[in-house]
């Protein structure tokens, strides 16, 4: 009996129908981040010139997690544009794969391969500024080609992670948080399929003001304001609270995934409405 939730082929027909269908937005989307990250990698060392290469170096690192970060939340939110009007969620809702695999089409495409690809888009980013700057070489430092394996932490030992070392649970946080966001956003974009990035980043940050509200009443009934922002301070940077924060990573990263599945499971052709 066919298998009616994932095959194989049944799966690479449909990422491969995804692509053919919109590969100009895929490509326009890398030339696109491709593009920004040569001209501020320009721009910026240009600008830290007479530095040494070390602050360079930590610069670019910098703005590379800042531009991955809000770009794997937008590419995300565009993964299921199609459910925009009835003729796009009919054609994507009654194609021949499952629900499973039009759900992992997205996620590998406008997820995974966001990933993938960004590196491969920073990395070219950075060759075009050496091209450009080096015939300057005189006038101002031009560093080496940025190194991605220089971003990915080896622990020395698991005592390290255990330990709870500051540097090791922020860096796992940052990892985490990567999967996370474009999964919140990927969540976006079944609910609202309209203007789905602005409307995710809208209720993200409502949210947020009023948990902020929240806790602001919680903690005036069981201390003083000063008082909490002094201990915060205190403790923001321990590895105790790189830890929490990384587990509270994990948790959304669980919950927004899950919730887009079933949300994804629950689209039908007729209404765009969540609770229909």
């Amino acid at each position: 009996m066919e298998n009616q939730i994932f095959q194989w082929k049944r799966f690479v027909a449909a990422l491969r129908k995804e692509v053919v269908e919109n590969w100009r937005t895929l490509l326009f989307s890398a030339i696109g981040i491709y593009g920004v990250l040569a001209l501020f990698m320009i721009l910026g060392n240009i600008i830290h010139g007479d530095d040494d290469f070390t602050g360079v170096i930590k610069f670019r690192y910098t703005f590379v997690y800042i531009v991955f970060s809000f770009g794997g939340i937008i590419v995300a939110s565009l993964a299921f544009r199609g459910l925009k009007t009835k003729t796009g969620r009919i054609e994507l809702l009654t194609s021949p794969s499952s629900t499973f695999e039009k759900f992992l089409v997205n996620t590998v495409i406008y997820v995974l391969g966001f990933i993938v690809a960004f590196p491969i888009c920073a990395q070219l980013a950075d060759l075009t500024r050496i091209l450009i700057l080096l015939p300057w070489g005189g006038e101002f430092d031009v560093p080496g080609p940025i190194n991605f394996l220089n971003t990915i932490h080896q622990f020395a030992s698991q005592e390290e992670l255990w330990d709870c070392s500051t540097k090791v649970w922020l860096e796992v946080g940052m990892y985490i948080g990567a999967l996370a966001a474009p999964g919140l956003y990927l969540l976006g974009s079944i609910l609202w399929p309209r203007l789905s990035f602005l409307k995710t980043f809208a209720a993200l940050y409502a949210v947020e003001f009023v948990v902020l509200i929240l806790a602001m009443i919680g903690i005036s009934m069981f201390t003083d304001m000063q008082s909490f922002v002094l201990w915060y301070a205190e403790h923001i940077t321990s590895g105790v609270m790189m830890m929490c924060f990384s587990i509270f990573a994990i948790v959304q990263l669980v919950i927004y995934w899950a919730v887009a599945w079933w949300l994804w499971k629950r689209k039908d052709v007729i209404s765009l409405k969540w609770w229909s």
